[in-house]
């Protein structure tokens, strides 16, 4: 069905009443709060609501990086807030289009609602086509720069990686000349942390008992075939 003037008119006048929340209770939840990010110490302005979502999908993000350390964590923590900001380009997109229904955009007849939806945000696109580019643009850089630090992290976590593995290695054969002298092994002074690589005394101790395990199991009895 197509949009009548009348309709159209309408819908101007009602866009033009909707200020924003006049009740208290609506100016508290449109309120925006300042917090300290735990992890980076920076003091930033969010509404209530955001804060919360940002501050859950930004936590999920960095863990699925695993970082260990200060500089890992940062990194990661780097790579999910440009993930938000890509999200929140995205939305603008859509917002922008949308706001087009409350501008003379509107102001086309088609034969159904979705057919005058797309000619609106055809009309929005066409009449501002800069906006989309810069948005284009600031999704490119982000993009770009997540790419970047993912880079550098993954760097970061290989040399350490290969760092607690030479650790351990060197561990092992420490703790096997320690057996031969019938005498305990404790690799706290030989391997202390430090480097920023996150392989304690505590996980070397682990591993190496560990791979002890595994070892006195594969060379113990295997079952016999019933």
């Amino acid at each position: 069905m197509a949009a009548t003037q009348k309709q159209i008119d309408a819908n101007r006048r009602n866009a033009q009443h909707s200020t924003g929340p006049k009740t208290e209770a609506g100016k508290g939840r449109a309120s925006l709060n300042a917090w300290r990010h735990g992890l980076t110490g920076q003091v930033a302005t969010m509404p209530h609501e955001d804060l919360a979502v940002f501050t859950r999908f930004t936590a999920d993000i960095r863990q699925a990086y695993a970082p260990e350390g200060a500089l890992e964590t940062q990194i990661a923590q780097s790579i999910a807030e440009d993930e938000w900001r890509l999200n929140r380009a995205r939305a603008i997109e859509n917002n922008v289009l949308a706001l087009g229904h409350s501008t003379p955009d509107a102001d086309v007849i088609a034969e159904n609602t979705q057919i005058h939806a797309a000619f609106t945000q055809a009309r929005t696109f066409w009449r501002t086509p800069e906006k989309f580019a810069l948005l284009t643009l600031y999704e490119q850089r982000i993009a770009r720069r997540v790419q970047r630090n993912e880079q550098r992290l993954h760097a970061l976590q290989a040399a350490r990686r290969a760092a607690f593995e030479q650790a351990l290695r060197e561990a092992e054969l420490l703790a096997e000349e320690a057996r031969s002298r019938n005498q305990p092994y404790d690799p706290a002074p030989d391997f202390p942390r430090q480097n920023g690589f996150a392989f304690s005394p505590a996980e070397i101790t682990r591993q190496l008992e560990r791979r002890r395990r595994l070892l006195t199991f594969s060379a113990g009895p295997r079952p016999r075939a019933a």
